[in-house]
Formats: structure tokens, C-alpha cells, sequence
């Protein structure tokens, strides 16, 4: 069943007349044959499509006891996130109800990577549809994934975005601490992009710039087992944004969450 379920993935949209049995198979016992089963579906794309309620409602069931770490959701979020909505143009007739309880859930998920492809989804929805999402949004920029560090950026990263594009306020701070917490691997790079995250707060995020000179400071200094001219390089980033802030006019009306 293993070896039909790959065979199936590797034709993809031709094997569409099997997206009966695929589905039926997402709720078999064996928890290796209902991954096979939602990986191939996931690679037949567009014509599987009826059978995504049902991935949906698996991820939101959330880890189970011979499934402690939740290593079925994190490949059901990989056929989800980025294979299966990604193939579509639209999200109309996804249910949102049942897609919004599978983002909840498998925010919660150990594997830093699993995360970040969820979070891909935030861009397609409107605020009133990530409304109620926000604090598991929040959550995942705020408490790192345990595993899959080299990915777990992703989700924090889109996650603050959604946040400022959405003027939410609750974001600034957030983006603050995550500038002094974040992996130090690459983070020679990544720090201009999460201070460029600050931006659509204008003249707001004025009331985070002690903490913010706080952290150039921090960098400017050096940073354990980091090299020094890459913190310097992170330093003069934060510098110049601060210089921005300051000087910004426009002042947006905040949503709280």
C-alpha cells in the first residue's frame, strides 16, 4: 500500500480517479499509511481538493498518545500549506471554519518548519478572517518551536508582518524582543528585514525605541560566539532604523488584539 501510495504521488494529477480511495485511506489505522495517503493527494493537487475537509479536521485534532510530537500533523501541514492551497488560485469554498482551527493547531506544532508553512496562508486571508487568529499568530512569533530551529524563522517572521500590515500594536513589541532573541545564525541578514517590519507603524513604534537602543547597544558590544563585525553590521541596521522612526509623521490608528 506504501509503494501505491508513492506511485500515486508520482503521477499526481493523473491519478485523480484514486482521490476516493486516498481519502478513505486518511482514516486508517496506521498512522504511516494516512501520511502516504495525504501526501499523494497533496501531489494530485486541484482534483483532490474534496478530500481537504478531511486533512483539515486531522490537523486540527492536534498530536495523539502514539503520536506525542504530532509528526502526522507536520506532514498533513507540508500537503496542506504547500502543496495542496498553493496550487490554487483561490480559497473560495475552503470551509474557513475548519481551516482556521487547523491554523490554530498546527501553530502549536513542535517543528519550527511545520509552522512556517502555515504561515504562508496569512497573506491570503482578510483581518476579519485572521481576526480570530491573532493570539495563536502572537503565540508563535513569541515561544519558538523546540525543533526544526533552521526553518523556525518563517513563522515568526510572517507572523510580524501580518501583524503591521494589519497595524495591530501588540506587534511592535514583539518584533523588539524578536530582534534581540532571534537565532544568531544568518541573523547578519535577517535583522534588516525584521526591522523593515516596523515601518507601517510610522511615528507609533517611537514608544520602542529605548528598548531598541537597548539592542544596538547589546550588538554593538559584540555577542557571545558571534563574529563581532556581524553584530557591528546588526548595530548601524538598528541604528538607522531608529533614525527612521524618529523621524516618521505619519501616525496610524493601533488595533489592540
Amino acid at each position: 500500500r506504501i509503494g501505491a501510495y508513492h506511485a500515486l504521488e508520482e503521477l499526481r494529477g493523473a491519478a485523480a480517479p484514486a482521490v476516493p480511495q486516498l481519502r478513505r485511506a486518511l482514516q486508517h489505522d496506521d498512522l504511516w499509511l494516512r501520511v502516504r495517503a495525504a501526501t499523494a493527494l497533496a501531489a494530485i493537487g486541484e482534483p483532490a481538493l474534496p478530500a481537504l475537509p478531511d486533512m483539515l479536521e486531522r490537523i486540527a485534532r492536534g498530536p495523539s498518545p502514539e503520536d506525542p510530537r504530532g509528526m502526522e500533523q507536520r506532514f498533513l501541514c507540508s500537503a496542506i500549506f504547500s502543496k495542496m492551497l498553493t496550487s490554487t488560485k483561490s480559497l473560495e469554498g475552503v470551509d474557513r471554519d475548519k481551516l482556521r482551527a487547523a491554523i490554530a493547531r498546527g501553530l502549536q506544532n513542535q517543528d519550527g518548519h511545520a509552522r512556517s508553512e502555515i504561515s504562508e496562508i496569512y497573506r491570503r486571508l482578510s483581518y476579519e478572517e485572521l481576526q480570530p487568529l491573532l493570539p495563536a499568530v502572537l503565540e508563535a512569533i513569541e515561544k519558538p518551536a523546540p525543533s526544526g530551529e533552521m526553518f523556525a524563522d518563517g513563522v515568526r517572521l510572517n507572523g510580524l508582518k501580518v501583524l503591521a500590515s494589519h497595524h495591530i500594536e501588540e506587534g511592535m513589541q514583539a518584533c523588539a524582543d524578536y530582534l534581540r532573541t532571534q537565532n544568531p545564525w544568518a541573523s547578519e541578514h535577517r535583522t534588516p528585514e525584521i526591522l523593515k517590519v516596523l515601518s507601517p507603524y510610522g511615528a507609533q513604534a517611537q514608544r520602542i525605541v529605548p528598548h531598541l537602543r537597548e539592542t544596538a547597544a547589546l550588538f554593538d558590544k559584540g555577542e557571545k560566539d558571534f563574529p563581532k563585525h556581524l553584530s557591528a553590521r546588526k548595530a548601524k541596521a538598528v541604528g538607522e532604523a531608529i533614525e527612521e522612526i524618529v523621524a516618521a509623521q505619519d501616525r496610524p490608528d493601533l488595533r489592540r488584539l
